[in-house]
């Protein structure tokens, strides 16, 4: 606990017997850990043996309710400082939880909403080790990719159609950019959605999951390791 309260709401694995994974959610500008539970838990049910990890956010939401991770005044220019500053403390609390789980970077998934995805986003530039795959809805890139910048992990864009809070102008800029870095990275533009994560999104999401972790596991197979 600090001063703002809780740190992170936890969910306990569904399943003992699923592959051990930790599922890490950072929650949308104005939300909580508690309103984010669940799709958290929907997302539990694809996979079950995760222990699920919803962080709150880092101050009071602008609009005096919820949490943001992230003052969104100015332009990008002047919260670039600021997404940084959040990266870093979410990359201290998710060190954190990986030493009591014992679940290490290549078994973390992080998802992030809206400014929480902005945040992941930075996160899977900056802190590459900690998460293996990395899930943006409705977020953008903090910064520029650089001429010479590698992203290592796996990154799965989906944007709303309709969202206007957050065009998905910045899916599309964002995913020309790391493509052309060469990073691993798809794009879905959901048609009719708009700036939310309802069952279809969520559906999405764990789709393009379970796609990359398939993959890899054929690639370790080809390679003369065991599927598990």
């Amino acid at each position: 606990m600090n001063r703002a309260g809780q740190l992170w709401l936890e969910l306990p694995p569904q399943s003992p017997r699923a592959p051990r994974r930790l599922l890490v959610f950072l929650h949308g500008a104005g939300s909580s850990a508690e309103a984010f539970a669940p799709i958290a838990l929907a997302w539990q049910l694809k996979f079950p043996g995760a222990t699920a990890a919803i962080l709150e956010a880092l101050r009071a939401g602008s609009l005096d309710r919820g949490r943001d991770w992230f003052d969104s005044r100015g332009v990008s220019a002047d919260r670039q400082p600021r997404i940084e500053d959040a990266c870093a403390v979410v990359a201290q609390r998710l060190e954190a939880l990986q030493r009591t789980t014992g679940i290490d970077g290549s078994r973390t998934i992080v998802v992030g909403f809206s400014q929480g995805a902005t945040v992941a986003l930075e996160l899977a530039r900056s802190h590459a080790a900690l998460a293996s795959i990395v899930v943006s809805y409705a977020g953008q890139l903090a910064r520029p990719i650089a001429p010479d910048e590698r992203v290592a992990p796996t990154i799965h864009l989906l944007h709303g159609e309709f969202d206007s809070l957050v065009p998905a102008v910045h899916a599309e800029r964002a995913y020309r950019g790391l493509s052309a870095a060469g990073a691993d990275v798809t794009l879905d533009i959901a048609a009719d959605e708009a700036h939310s994560i309802g069952q279809a999104m969520v559906n999405l999401g764990t789709t393009r999951v379970l796609q990359t972790l398939f993959r890899g596991r054929v690639r370790r197979a080809r390679g003369g390791a065991t599927l598990h």
